[in-house]
């Protein structure tokens, strides 16, 4: 959060930064306070599904998950995950967005295809950033990508639906690749 908000940060403006790797973390940008924290499952579980189900480490620019139907029965079940309902500081990780997590939820839904439980992953990372970032930095009108998750552009086009008066973009846009922004961060 001290990078982003040294690098991101606008004077005036609430910004918020979403890194999409493995999990999704966001940071706060409002003036001189920030504050950052885990909203749940990045990349991990999209990137097990798809290598699970295709053999490829994962799904490039989501493709495959814009091949299905989001399921909203399964994205209930798994939005009813305790971690989501937390209040930060939190943290999470594969301790508990793992194979086996999903597989249990899964397994409840024995007839979808495996590009619909892609989309409805892919439906879940979205809709749970989207809940922080609304609960969080509600008059915030800019959310900055980055990770491996912004050069997913069915998740990028999922957190547009989920966040409609808000502009989501890559931090391209702010003229640092997303796949730089964390070495930059370890650099600085």
């Amino acid at each position: 959060p001290a990078f982003h908000q040294h690098v991101f940060s606008q004077p005036g403006e609430t910004v918020a930064v979403l890194n999409l790797g493995g999990m999704a973390n966001i940071s706060i940008l409002q003036g001189d306070q920030v504050f950052g924290f885990d909203c749940g499952p990045g990349n991990v579980l999209l990137d097990t599904w798809c290598h699970t189900h295709t053999g490829q480490a994962f799904d490039k620019e989501g493709a495959w998950a814009a091949t299905g139907q989001v399921s909203q029965a399964l994205l209930t079940q798994l939005l009813s995950e305790p971690f989501f309902s937390l209040m930060p500081p939190k943290s999470t990780g594969r301790d508990l967005f793992h194979a086996q997590w999903l597989n249990h939820h899964v397994q409840a839904f024995p007839g979808l295809a495996p590009a619909d439980v892609q989309v409805t992953l892919a439906a879940l990372t979205a809709q749970t950033c989207a809940n922080e970032f609304l609960r969080h930095a509600p008059l915030a009108r800019q959310l900055l990508v980055c990770g491996g998750g912004a050069h997913n552009l069915h998740l990028m086009h999922l957190l547009g639906q989920c966040l409609p008066k808000v502009t989501v973009s890559s931090t391209d846009s702010r003229g640092m690749p997303p796949m730089q922004v964390e070495a930059a961060a370890f650099a600085w």
